[in-house]
């Protein structure tokens, strides 16, 4: 059987179809003409009728191939905080406001105690609170997700569900699972929560016999990106984390507990299975790398490996003022204490920061008494250095898994298989998930990097 994941991104929509066993069948993306329609500073809006332009164009590309046709469902991700008003009768009434826009400054003030004392404007229910403010919109609006509205325009109805991924920054109770009893939402026509991953629709009449599909297609609850690509990521047990670093360090794992950080490192979303979702991002990450080293990646990564390198000095890989993993400080200032200024050693260094800050986060998720003895997953670009994860194993002394296909619409597809299916997303995971390869730690470099460690800290703690 085949199942669909869309990935409906601010720069265009991708689809994956894949098998029960993870097996990549067909793969699309289509660009979106226009970005951002506002010009103004902090704003970002897109026309959802151009998300149906290119979501009907990527479906008409799908299933101009006969065996496509055989898919059994559909999922959607899409970006945390991207939200548009809705007629009931499906029509978009204005623009979507996205997951960066900043302009409901002052209704993110309003909205404090719904999300335990902080806002931020990019969160979706501010965005609902200007829309009403300033756009004459009837009592009856529905407000949607991104997501919700490609999965209303699918099925041919508003009465519809959203996920309670998606539902995190508009007010979401995701311990009642149901929205947080405020009369702010009271007022509002939002939809039911739903889990990710549960049957809840399908495809239209009209729309299944237009594409010529061979069964009825059932739709099936998604999630956010993010959520979605941890999804692919192969994490299914608590105490599994998942490791992302590109320009920055995103890590998110498994827990049976829902840890409580005062000082917002950490937040707490929720795994569809019943487990809490830890993560928090960094400044720390590859940003350094390319910033000094773009295009030279390469042949550095073929130098090292034929040459070992002891590095003098450390590096904290991040070239901003600021932190906010593993500590919060608007003040932090990254460090280097490096005598050696050949590129070699300064590359190293970078990729030994980046281990080390990875360690730090972990000794953080620990001392909030989570757990980390599970699998380590790691996803984004600098998988494409194996010099940095062979470093990244030693220091965890821990095997460090490079997962096949680490996107979120391969997270939406397991979605799409596990509602299906009736499984768990654990249980779809696990099927559908193919690993590209592991790093094995060296036990000979366990005391060496242990010790500098223990250096790093001492600098990160001046």
């Amino acid at each position: 059987m085949l199942f669909l994941g869309i990935d409906l991104g601010t720069g265009g929509i991708r689809s994956v179809i894949v098998d029960g066993d993870g097996r990549v069948f067909s793969e699309n993306q289509i660009a979106f003409k226009q970005v951002n329609l506002s010009d103004n500073e902090g704003e970002s809006e897109q026309d959802p009728k151009e998300w149906i332009l290119a979501f009907e164009e990527l479906l008409e590309a799908i299933f101009s191939q006969s065996s496509n046709r055989e898919i059994r469902a559909i999922a959607i991700d899409g970006t945390s905080g991207t939200v548009l008003p809705v007629a009931p009768k499906g029509d978009a009434l204005g623009n979507a406001l996205m997951h960066n826009d900043m302009r409901a400054v002052k209704e993110a003030a309003r909205c404090t105690a719904i999300f335990n004392g902080s806002c931020s404007p990019t969160f979706a229910l501010p965005k609902i609170l200007w829309m009403q403010d300033n756009w004459q919109l009837p009592e009856n609006t529905y407000f949607f997700h991104s997501s919700d509205f490609l999965y209303s325009w699918l099925s041919g109805t508003t009465k519809i569900p959203t996920d309670f991924t998606n539902a995190m920054k508009t007010g979401v109770d995701l311990d009642r699972e149901d929205w947080t009893e405020h009369e702010i939402l009271g007022a509002l026509n939002l939809p039911p929560i739903i889990q990710p991953g549960k049957s809840f629709e399908t495809v239209s009449d009209r729309l299944r016999k237009k594409w010529s599909l061979k069964n009825e297609v059932v739709l099936v609850s998604g999630s956010t990106d993010s959520n979605a690509a941890f999804y692919a990521s192969g994490a299914t047990q608590t105490g599994d984390w998942a490791s992302t670093i590109g320009t920055t360090l995103a890590i998110k794992g498994l827990s049976r507990n829902k840890l409580l950080d005062q000082n917002g490192r950490i937040y707490c979303h929720k795994y569809p299975d019943g487990f809490w979702l830890l993560g928090g991002a960094s400044n720390a990450g590859a940003e350094i790398i390319r910033k000094n080293f773009a295009g030279k990646e390469q042949n550095i990564e073929e130098n090292l490996k034929n040459s070992e390198i002891l590095t003098h000095g450390f590096i904290y890989p991040s070239i901003r003022v600021g932190e906010r993993l593993p500590i919060a400080s608007k003040d932090f200032r990254p460090f280097n204490t490096l005598q050696d200024r050949d590129e070699k050693v300064f590359y190293q260094a970078c990729l030994e920061g980046i281990a080390f800050t990875e360690a730090m986060v972990f000794d953080l998720i620990r001392s909030l008494s989570g757990s980390t003895k599970g699998s380590l997953f790691a996803m984004g670009g600098t998988t494409k250095s194996s010099i940095g994860l062979q470093i990244r194993a030693d220091v965890h002394q821990k095997i460090i898994t490079i997962p096949a296909n680490p996107n979120s619409a391969f997270g939406a597809a397991i979605l799409a298989a596990a509602g299906y299916n009736h499984q768990s997303v654990a249980e779809a995971s696990k099927a559908m998930v193919q690993l590209a390869r592991q790093i094995h730690p060296r036990s000979k470099y366990e005391d060496f990097y242990k010790s500098k460690y223990l250096e790093f800290l001492a600098l990160f703690s001046k």
